[in-house]
């Protein structure tokens, strides 16, 4: 089934993590274990969507260790919560809210997966203590500050849904888009798997900010496009959707609207990187100049994985519906 969404092209090559099968079967081990898998189907579906690719593409760099808990994320991140909050539960700001409570009880080891005792939840607490084992300090308050973000948006459009808000400036929406896909905190564990921690001294500076929100746009605009099959008939914010109301626009025009705004943020970051990030990288110490060339690696994989991973996937190829076995991984105590 033949997909077209925003098309665009980059300078950087797709690279992939060498650890990719083991990731794959470690991933289905672990989903299997927590209750996230039921059946072959599941199984299938799971590799069909090419979830252990994502962490392959993402972080290349990353040991075999970390790449196998980067393809468990990924497992977690789609059906067993994302596709949560597409059907009833996202639609009720209260349920969501109490979900995303636990979780970002998590984040910050105030709590554990007592608060909200669902397979999803269970799985996210033995999942989040691998993914920040051995990190410093300030690059642990940073992904617990973004992966909070990440959360907290959840409950912000399940509030959006019930309100009707709809946004009509790209701008404001790309600014919540970044947290809904996490961008910035999957960026975080590039750091950590297999990239070379930016100096907390660094990453704030304005030239880092902005690559990391051009990464983030890139995506979402790449993203929105191509899952239009599953949100016509499930509504939700999407740039596309946005881009035709406020233009009066057809599909097809909205889509090449959507290529040139994601051409354009792809051709600032190459210039971006040719001129400000080279002024940077000359004006700090040598110990700290492979961390920035490293955080635009890091940007580069996240524009080129997701490209390859909506062309490869088959998880937009049809508005899903959720199994009956998976209705349950977000409903019990808390709920």
């Amino acid at each position: 089934m033949t997909r077209t969404g925003a098309v665009f092209t980059t300078p950087w090559p797709l690279r992939i993590n060498p650890h990719l099968d083991q990731a794959r079967e470690s991933a289905l081990a672990w989903m299997r274990r927590f209750g996230l898998l039921d059946g072959e189907q599941a199984a299938e579906d799971f590799v069909d969507w090419r979830l252990a690719e994502v962490a392959a593409f993402f972080y290349p760099n990353a040991s075999a260790e970390e790449c196998c808990t980067a393809a468990q994320m990924m497992g977690w991140y789609f059906l067993p919560f994302d596709d949560q909050l597409d059907g009833e539960i996202g639609r009720d700001p209260s349920r969501v809210a109490a979900v995303c409570n636990a979780l970002i009880g998590i984040v910050h080891g105030v709590s554990g997966p007592e608060v909200h005792g669902t397979p999803t939840v269970r799985a996210f607490a033995d999942l989040w203590s691998r993914m920040v084992r051995g990190m410093t300090l300030p690059l642990r308050t940073r992904v617990a500050f973004n992966w909070t973000s990440y959360f907290s948006s959840q409950a912000t459009e399940a509030i959006d849904r019930t309100t009707g808000f709809a946004y009509r400036d790209l701008a404001d929406y790309f600014s919540l888009r970044a947290a809904t896909t996490c961008a910035f905190g999957q960026n975080d564990l590039g750091e950590k798997w297999g990239g070379t921690e930016v100096p907390p001294e660094l990453w704030h500076h304005p030239v880092l900010q902005r690559m990391r929100q051009l990464g983030a746009d890139v995506v979402a605009l790449r993203n929105d496009s191509m899952s239009l099959r599953h949100e016509d008939v499930t509504g939700g914010h999407n740039a596309i959707h946005l881009i035709q109301r406020s233009r009066g626009c057809t599909r097809q025009e909205a889509l090449a609207e959507a290529s040139r705004h994601a051409q354009e943020k792809v051709d600032e970051l190459v210039v971006l990187e040719e001129r400000a990030l080279s002024r940077l990288v000359r004006a700090v110490d040598q110990s700290q100049r492979a961390a920035l060339r490293g955080y635009a690696d890091i940007i580069h994989d996240w524009i080129c994985g997701d490209y390859e991973w909506e062309r490869i996937t088959t998880r937009h190829d049809e508005h899903r519906v959720m199994p009956d076995w998976a209705s349950g991984l977000l409903v019990g105590a808390g709920s």
